[in-house]
């Protein structure tokens, strides 16, 4: 398995080696691409930051959301328990009365 911080601190020591370098005496081919490499590696680990920075940000978004979303469907469910028991009792006073009536008629009867 490649080891990711034995190759930091490699390409750390020869990009400071190159560089100190860098004033005394023109670079070869190799020195270059070291230090372009180096380049990238910071490049590379400046966006893993924004990255990780922009997920986190978007989780807490995310979250703040789905708490939103979650309130709205507490007060729809409760909305809808109190329009369920509206209608329950409604619909036995509806039939209560029909019953009452009923009854009443069949009293009537000869």
């Amino acid at each position: 398995m490649f080891d990711n911080n034995l190759f930091e601190e490699w390409l750390d020591r020869k990009s400071s080696e190159i560089i100190l370098k860098l004033e005394k005496e023109p670079l070869k081919s190799e020195e270059m691409m070291i230090l372009v490499l180096k380049a990238q590696s910071n490049h590379f680990m400046h966006l893993d930051t924004d990255l990780r920075n922009d997920m986190i940000g978007l989780r807490e978004d995310m979250k703040a959301q789905f708490e939103q979303v979650n309130k709205r469907f507490e007060r729809v469910y409760s909305f809808m328990k109190w329009q369920a028991g509206f209608a329950m009792t409604f619909l036995i006073a509806i039939f209560g009365a029909l019953g009452s009536i009923y009854i009443q008629l069949l009293h009537l009867q000869p």
